[in-house]
């Protein structure tokens, strides 16, 4: 057997094998054997079918199974002769007219090789360390955002339609002088300045009062849901029905029994508030310096080639973790979702973004030695998964009980101690976040 491989475009790469004539000959025969031991043909017994009869009834399914021998056989072995990393599943091709039992048989296969990353010192990759602080002005804002969502509304026949009011609306849109699916509604709630809509909609509302009716012109963004709308102008017709003034409750013993503090204590309730925002604060630096560690690795290394058939592979580990989030929140998986993935180019930048992440974690993951995941690590993640029931010991033994959440700890463990590893070797630029912008909430 002969090979010999072609660099062609990015990973991609051309391997040419030679099989010899007395190879193929033996594969042959064997085939020629197995197929002759189990033949049933009328007016012969069983094995002993003669060669040319067999040839003339079973001659295509045996030199098929006769070249699937010599691929199955020979190409690991070429493959390995050529030290290449294969990525994929090669493709092989070659002429089925011309294949000869009496000959060499000659193919080729094409596949992508995995990138060979760069080991690049760490100590020139800048690292950004994000810390946050829970102050007594967050749990200000924490306590004014609860009442928000305690309040109550009432009908306020003079008020004027402003930012922060609740207005009830009836209305009616029409594009290109036709009205369409969806722009139509009646006593439909309308927070103005905090619910979504269309830009200018909202806007348009403003210092109108229960009992107006008017017509606005918008323009439908670019990027809107349905594509028939996009950038479209429209008109929409609306009568406000109602102004309602927001109406927040006291903070008081009545207001702190709603968050489980019973003792009446603006103390006691201001503690339970920081214990949970606490919490919420450390997992969320842990997912924001995971982000930044990644960040800080793609921007060091830059866009490299990676293998096609291993994004598609993250493309479809996206496809499904979508459908078991759906599923859990006891949703089915709906034909769009299917039909978006049908698209290869969906979702495709998020999944090169994985595979690159992936080829560069297990590169590190190699040079830092890092075989298992700490007990320290472990601990850690447990604490803060249990903190939150009422009996933390209990809640970890019943995580360390339960197979599959412990090693979705340990895995997080032992991607823990990686990353702390990668930030621990790199420049670190520290930066301070507020309770408010770690969360992503609204200052």
């Amino acid at each position: 057997m002969q090979a010999s491989i072609e660099n062609l475009e990015g990973l991609k790469r051309l391997i040419t094998v030679t099989v010899p004539a007395e190879d193929v000959k033996k594969a042959y025969t064997t085939c020629l054997r197995k197929t002759a031991k189990n033949a049933r043909i009328d007016g012969f017994r069983k094995g002993h079918v003669p060669t040319k009869v067999l040839e003339t009834y079973y001659g295509a399914n045996m030199l098929g199974e006769t070249y699937d021998t010599l691929v199955r056989e020979t190409l690991p072995k070429a493959l390995g002769e050529t030290a290449a990393k294969v990525a994929g599943t090669p493709e092989v091709s070659f002429e089925k007219s011309s294949f000869d039992k009496d000959g060499e048989f000659v193919y080729t296969a094409s596949f992508e090789v995995e990138p060979e990353i760069e080991d690049k010192p760490l100590s020139e990759m800048t690292v950004k360390v994000t810390s946050s602080t829970v102050t007594d002005a967050d749990i200000d804002k924490m306590i004014e955002n609860l009442r928000k969502q305690q309040a109550k509304w009432k009908v306020n026949d003079e008020a004027v339609a402003e930012n922060g009011k609740l207005v009830k609306i009836d209305f009616v849109g029409r594009v290109d002088g036709q009205e369409f699916d969806g722009g139509k509604g009646q006593d439909f709630s309308l927070h103005l300045g905090t619910t979504a809509m269309i830009p200018g909609f909202s806007e348009g509302i403003i210092g109108h009062k229960a009992g107006d009716s008017f017509t606005i012109n918008v323009t439908f963004p670019e990027n809107y849901q349905a594509e028939h709308l996009r950038g479209k102008p429209a008109e929409f017709d609306i009568t406000v029905n109602s102004v309602s003034d927001q109406i927040l409750p006291e903070v008081d013993a009545d207001f702190f029994k709603l968050f489980g503090v019973d003792d009446g204590s603006m103390d006691s309730f201001r503690n339970a508030l920081r214990t949970n925002m606490e919490r919420e604060q450390k997992r969320a630096l842990l997912t924001v310096q995971r982000g930044n560690v990644y960040s800080a690795l793609l921007d060091y290394y830059g866009d490299f080639d990676v293998p096609a058939a291993s994004v598609e592979a993250s493309r479809m580990q996206l496809k499904k973790q979508e459908e078991e989030q759906l599923r859990a929140y006891g949703l089915p998986v709906s034909q769009k979702l299917e039909k978006a993935y049908a698209d290869p180019e969906y979702n495709k930048d998020q999944a090169l973004f994985e595979t690159r992440m992936q080829y560069l974690l297990t590169h590190y993951v190699e040079l830092s030695g890092i075989k298992a995941p700490s007990e320290e690590s472990i601990e850690y993640l447990l604490n803060m998964y249990a903190e939150a029931y009422d009996d933390p010991e209990e809640a970890k033994h019943e995580i360390k009980n339960d197979k599959k959440q412990f090693t979705l700890v340990r895995n997080q463990a032992y991607e823990r101690d990686l990353l702390n590893y990668i930030q621990s070797n790199a420049k670190c630029e520290t930066e301070e976040k507020t309770f408010s912008e770690l969360m992503g909430l609204k200052e």
